[in-house]
């Protein structure tokens, strides 16, 4: 019960408020104590990936060592005060709100021009945007909201069913870590590998039930006919939330894009489909809030029936 009513806090606060920016945050804390480890440790070990596992190592028990001393400490003061505690940190390790108001502001922006599609479109991509042409923008706000739509939302909220705060907690800290050092550069190619390795441990169930949610129930039993547009995606998680949207929407996600100034091909899922549009940016956003109810509503039953089957 304790739980359901830290998940409902979690939701709402995000709901309401968003990203909390002005407030302490994991991620910067996080942010903080993988500068300082990463100084330290590569003057003692190197850029190597033994270096890079003690870094990942130190930051997630810094974290759950500082999350333990705050449960101690909320326990002191009631039951209440716990539960609040374990919704405050839920609501810091989803991200639904802001996700939706990122991909939707892309659309805005294309109302206004291309220029400031392409601008808004840069907030929330790491590939070059001053080249692209509508379609482009369209694909790129899609491909991010499904992607992103497991990182911000499905995976934390799985973690958080299975092992409570401290199984949000890590899964938020790990995938902070490997949006900081888990980056193939000739800085964090090996210093980064554990982080990346444990990010894609820690997605890899996620993905695929972020996947099945974007299905329609109908269409859960045919999951596995994407594995073929999945792989395509160089990462082998993401590709599964990417495949499911453009099935949905009935859109090519993939193609051309921009890297360092140059145009680069890159493998089409569902391809031979219509390329997107401005309208298809809501439609995505549509179907990301109908797996987050689903996801929501799984989870409410999963721990109804542990509790029917268990008390």
């Amino acid at each position: 019960m304790d739980y359901a009513i830290a998940l409902g806090i979690g939701v709402a606060l995000d709901f309401v408020f968003g990203d909390p920016r002005k407030m302490p945050h994991i991620v910067k804390w996080v942010g903080a104590l993988a500068v300082a480890g990463e100084t330290q440790l590569v003057r003692l070990l190197g850029r190597s990936v033994f270096a890079g596992m003690i870094l990942w190592a130190v930051v997630v028990l810094v974290m759950t060592a500082g999350y333990a001393v705050c449960a101690w400490g909320a326990g002191l003061i009631g039951d209440w005060a716990k539960v609040l505690l374990d919704g405050l940190l839920l609501f810091q390790c989803i991200a639904y709100r802001d996700l939706v108001k990122h991909v939707v502001a892309v659309k805005s922006g294309l109302d206004r021009g291309l220029e400031e599609g392409r601008r808004r479109v840069s907030w929330i991509v790491g590939r070059d945007t001053e080249q692209m042409e509508e379609d482009d923008v369209c694909r790129a706000a899609i491909e991010s909201g499904a992607e992103n739509l497991n990182d911000a939302v499905v995976a934390p909220l799985f973690w958080f069913a299975l092992f409570g705060p401290l199984g949000a907690l890590v899964f938020r800290v790990s995938n902070t870590m490997d949006a900081m050092v888990g980056h193939r550069t000739a800085r964090f190619e090996r210093l980064g590998k554990a982080s990346a390795r444990i990010d894609d441990l820690l997605n890899y169930l996620p993905a695929r039930l972020c996947c099945l949610l974007l299905l329609k129930v109908s269409e859960v039993r045919y999951w596995r006919r994407l594995r073929p547009d999945a792989k395509l995606h160089p990462s082998f998680n993401a590709g599964w939330p990417e495949a499911a949207m453009a099935q949905r929407l009935g859109v090519v996600i993939g193609g051309r894009m921009y890297e360092g100034g140059k145009l680069v091909q890159t493998a089409e899922m569902n391809k031979g489909a219509r390329q997107p549009k401005r309208a298809d940016i809501l439609r995505a956003t549509d179907l990301m809030g109908i797996a987050y109810a689903k996801c929501l509503g799984l989870i409410l039953a999963g721990w109804i029936v542990s509790w029917l089957l268990f008390n």
